[in-house]
């Protein structure tokens, strides 16, 4: 599984991130980075469970080791994405 560059990304712009994995087994296999906002309404406009926002959403082979340009753009993109994120919440 491709779980290390996720974690590494996002524990690398939030340093104190809880981050929970949910596995759906459908294919194409896809990751996506959501973030968990409290008391804000999430994509669905479902605010009873707490809030989320989708940062990133890719292939799970994107992230492969073996594929290192891919993966590389791909963990850039996701740290972009959430050091965009974080400034929009500040």
């Amino acid at each position: 599984m491709s779980v290390a560059p996720v974690s590494f990304s996002v524990t690398y712009v939030f340093p104190t991130s809880k981050i929970t994995s949910t596995c759906v087994n459908t294919y194409p296999i896809r990751v996506i980075i959501t973030a968990a906002i409290h008391n804000e309404p999430n994509n669905n406009g479902n605010s009873n469970k707490g809030g989320g926002v989708i940062i990133w959403e890719g292939d799970q082979k994107s992230l492969f080791r073996k594929y290192g340009t891919r993966r590389q753009k791909a963990m850039e993109e996701i740290v972009h994405k959430l050091n965009a994120f974080k400034s929009s919440r500040l």
